[in-house]
C-alpha cells in the first residue's frame, strides 16, 4: 500500500469513530451529545432507534469499503459491487463535503444566524465532531475511489463520456432534469412549504444548491467536447458525482423527513430521479465500453 493510500485509508477509519460512537451511545440509551429533552425524545423513538442502527452499519460498510479498496484483491471483486458501494459513498458524502465547508463560510461572511433545525438538538461540539468526521470519510473515500478506478479502469476514462441518445438520453432527462432545477432552486431560495423541510440553514441550502447543479451537470457532461485526458476525466467525475447525488439524495430526504412528514414534490421528484440518474450513468458507461471494445478489437 503506498503512504496516499495508507493516510486516506487510516483518516476514513479515524473518520468515522465519532459518529459511530455516539451512534452506540444512543443505542444503548444514553444521551451523549443531546442538549434538550425533545432530542432524547426524538433519539429514543422507534424511528431514530431503526436509523441510528442503519447509519452505524453504514460507517462500518464505509470501513470495509476503504479496506478492499487498498487491498490487491480489490481489483478482483465484481464491477457492479464496487459501483454500488462507491456510489453510493459518494451520493450520500459529495453534498456534505463540498456544501457544508462552502455554506459555513458563506454564513459566517455573511453574517447569517443558524436556524433551530440546525442541528436536530445535538450539542454543539457533537455537530462540529459528526460533520467534520463526514467531510474527512468523504475526502478520504474520494481519493482511495479514484485510485482504484483510475488503476482498474483508467483507460475507459481516457475518452470523454458518450452523448446519450433514445431512450437513456429520454430517462436522463427526465430524472435528472426536474430534480436538478427543483434541488437549485430550493438551494438558492429555500425550501419554502414543498421543498426538504428542516433545511433552510445557509450551510444546508449550499448543501441542496451543490446536488442540483451537480445533477444538472451529470446530464450535460456527456455533450461537453473535452480536449484531452484531463478534461475527459473532469466529465465523467461530474457525471459520476452527478448521478450518484440524484439517485441517493432523494432517498435520503424521504428517510429524514423532519417529523417523517414527506413533501409530496419530494417523493415524486425522488421517484423519477432515482431510476432516471442510475439508468442514465449505466447506460453511457456501457456505451464508452462498447466503443473502447470495438476499436481494441480492429486488426
Amino acid at each position: 500500500m503506498t503512504a496516499p493510500r495508507r493516510i486516506a485509508f487510516w483518516a476514513a477509519v479515524l473518520a468515522t469513530l465519532p459518529y459511530l460512537a455516539l451512534k452506540v451511545s444512543w443505542i444503548a440509551g444514553a444521551t451523549t451529545g443531546l442538549e434538550d429533552e425533545a432530542a432524547v425524545a426524538t433519539m429514543s423513538s422507534p424511528r431514530f432507534m431503526v436509523g441510528n442502527a442503519v447509519t452505524a452499519a453504514m460507517e462500518l460498510s464505509a470501513i470495509g469499503l476503504a479496506f478492499v479498496l487498498t487491498r490487491p484483491w480489490g481489483r478482483g471483486i465484481p464491477a457492479w459491487l464496487v459501483v454500488i458501494l462507491g456510489g453510493g459513498a459518494t451520493g450520500l458524502l459529495v453534498p456534505i463535503l463540498i456544501g457544508l465547508p462552502l455554506g459555513l463560510l458563506l454564513q459566517l461572511v455573511s453574517g447569517a444566524p443558524p436556524t433551530a433545525a440546525d442541528d436536530g438538538g445535538l450539542a454543539g461540539w457533537a455537530f462540529a465532531l459528526v460533520y467534520t468526521g463526514f467531510c474527512i470519510l468523504a475526502a478520504a473515500l474520494t481519493t482511495l475511489l479514484a485510485f482504484y478506478v483510475l488503476d482498474r479502469w483508467g483507460v475507459l476514462l481516457d475518452g470523454p463520456p458518450p452523448r446519450a441518445r433514445g431512450w437513456a438520453a429520454a430517462v436522463g432527462a427526465l430524472g435528472l432534469l426536474p430534480f436538478g432545477a427543483a434541488m437549485t432552486v430550493w438551494g438558492a431560495a429555500g425550501p419554502g412549504d414543498t421543498g426538504p423541510q428542516g433545511l433552510a440553514s445557509l450551510d444546508q441550502r449550499v448543501s441542496l444548491l451543490v446536488t442540483g447543479m451537480l445533477a444538472l451537470g451529470a446530464f450535460v457532461a456527456p455533450y461537453i467536447r473535452a480536449s484531452g485526458a484531463g478534461s475527459a476525466r473532469a466529465l465523467w467525475t461530474v457525471l459520476w458525482m452527478g448521478c450518484t447525488c440524484a439517485a441517493l439524495q432523494g432517498p435520503a430526504h424521504l428517510l429524514l423527513a423532519e417529523g417523517a412528514r414527506v413533501q409530496p414534490a419530494v417523493a415524486f421528484l425522488a421517484v423519477l430521479a432515482t431510476p432516471g440518474a442510475a439508468a442514465y450513468g449505466l447506460s453511457i458507461l456501457r456505451e464508452r465500453r462498447r466503443a473502447l471494445a470495438h476499436v481494441t478489437a480492429k486488426p
